[in-house]
């Protein structure tokens, strides 16, 4: 039995994935590789045989959800890592399940200091600084424990920001042992539209024991067709039931209070309420409404009736007095995030401008040499903290 299992859900980006599959299967004999691929036509008849590849057809015109979650009994490693067709993982990631199984971990949160730009990524701002190009950020390589409900409280704290430094699935590693526990307790480990944050919840919610590494073992890739190369575009908001990323979920039903249009805070904010009501109640955990409402009216203003829609329906469900409450709240969080733009965009720029970058990337099998190249002469791993 492989120590891991990467999974690689896919759909029509075949030109991606055979890349990415070909540089991880020559990493290490104790990865795993599962493709669970969606494509109306079958392009991986093309390829030869491999022992330690598994290729998954679920059908075509499902959801993203859906494909995660058939993938995911294919897998008969000890550890488990989802990633997208454009992503990259490092071989030293089997050494950390190595040690997270000796160590009794569960969950493992990673740092991105790494990220792979492939050729055809084009920033609206500046495509040519990013295009067939890897940053590499500054990074220590220590773990530490990670507490796994105040990741949770955090993000539901601050709902539609993102996911935070909850343990993930998705660009992270949890054990199959975890994952057992979260099907006995739940119907799947994927839900809502957005499998990452879902997970993220339901694993912060069920795991024994947690840690944050800060290493580049899992190599976030932004190509063309991803939805960072859409975000990077400008083409990633609109209406919600025309998107292509929604249009798979059949019968899908909106949350009341969660504004009815496509967009990040909205995706996420959705999936993760559909997580924690999964759960049992928690007062310490409650998702802020008023957060994503400010955050929704204030970068999101074309769409402003359905965000008053779901306010109205708050304000049903709850009370005006609770809205207002949680609406001056969320107004007071979101303007002095906002107002800590500047401060923000001007710490990127410097850090930008430390990050070390590697143009002519022409390949992902490019990209992980060159990585490794710059792990060897970068700090070591340390568990010494993660007790």
């Amino acid at each position: 039995m492989p120590i891991l299992s990467v999974i690689i859900p896919t759909h029509e980006r075949f030109r991606y994935a055979k890349e990415t599959v070909e540089t991880i299967l020559g990493m290490h004999e104790d990865i795993e590789l599962i493709v669970s691929d969606t494509s109306a036509v079958d392009p991986w008849t093309s390829l030869t045989p491999h022992p330690r590849l598994k290729v998954v057809r679920p059908g075509t015109g499902i959801s993203v959800v859906d494909n995660f979650n058939s993938a995911l009994p294919y897998a008969t490693g000890d550890y488990v890592c989802f990633i997208s067709d454009d992503d990259l993982i490092v071989p030293e990631i089997v050494d950390i399940a190595r040690k997270a199984k000796n160590e009794g971990v569960d969950a493992i949160n990673f740092t991105f200091p790494v990220i792979f730009y492939w050729k055809d990524y084009l920033h609206r701002s500046d495509p040519e600084a990013y295009s067939g190009t890897v940053w590499i950020s500054q990074y220590s390589g220590r773990v530490q424990a990670l507490d796994t409900e105040a990741a949770l409280r955090e993000a539901t704290g601050s709902l539609g920001h993102g996911v935070f430094s909850m343990p993930r699935s998705y660009c992270g590693l949890i054990s199959l042992s975890l994952i057992k526990r979260i099907l006995t307790a739940h119907d799947a480990l994927f839900g809502g539209v957005s499998p990452d944050i879902y997970s993220a919840a339901l694993i912060s919610a069920h795991a024994a024991k947690a840690v944050e590494v800060d290493f580049p073992a899992v190599i976030p890739g932004a190509s063309g067709a991803s939805t960072a190369g859409q975000s990077a575009a400008g083409r990633h908001l609109g209406a919600l039931r025309d998107n292509d990323h929604i249009r798979p979920f059949r019968n899908l039903v909106w949350h009341p209070l969660v504004p009815e249009f496509y967009s990040v805070p909205t995706v996420w904010a959705y999936s993760l309420v559909r997580a924690v009501e999964r759960l049992p109640e928690n007062s310490a955990i409650r998702p802020n409404w008023g957060r994503l409402y400010a955050r929704c009216l204030l970068h999101h203003r074309a769409y402003w009736r359905p965000t008053l829609s779901a306010m109205k329906a708050y304000a049903k469900q709850k009370s005006v007095l609770s809205l207002f409450r949680t609406l001056i709240s969320g107004m007071a969080l979101e303007l002095a995030w906002a107002m800590g733009r500047a401060r923000r965009r001007l710490s990127v720029r410097l850090k930008v401008m430390q990050d070390r970058r590697i143009g002519g990337i022409a390949s992902s099998h490019d990209a992980a040499a060159v990585i490794g190249n710059a792990i060897k002469a970068g700090p070591p791993l340390s568990w010494s903290t993660a007790s």
